[in-house]
């Protein structure tokens, strides 16, 4: 990973993994992981504003220490630190509608909120 590495859509791709990893057991973690995944891909597609950002770490601490297995309670790590350490990237998606790194496309969005 480098400058053009966009850490939202890291966040996004690590969940992705633990949703489709998830046994379904409980729900925290079949549930959470699904829901943090929708978010994160509303953030890179430039459709999340604030609330959903505030949402999505709360969501992250409920998964965190309500799932019963490794694997919930580890799932919400990448997007916890991501968010810590490069939350103006996150703000950039949600306020600017702009991804530092270039890799996510907004135009849509762009074009529907202009219109």
């Amino acid at each position: 990973m480098d400058e053009h590495s966009c850490m939202v859509d890291v966040a996004r791709y690590f969940m992705e993994f633990c949703m489709s990893e998830s046994c379904g057991k409980c729900v925290p973690c079949r549930v959470g992981t699904a829901e943090m995944y929708e978010l994160l891909s509303r953030i890179v597609q430039g459709r999340a504003n604030s609330a959903d950002m505030a949402l999505l770490q709360e969501l992250c601490e409920v998964v965190k220490y309500t799932s019963l297995c490794g694997l919930g309670q580890a799932a919400p790590n990448p997007v916890l630190s991501t968010i810590k350490y490069f939350e103006p990237e996150y703000l950039a998606h949600i306020v600017d509608h702009v991804c530092p790194a270039g890799q996510c496309q907004f135009e849509a969005v762009i074009q529907e909120v202009q219109s």
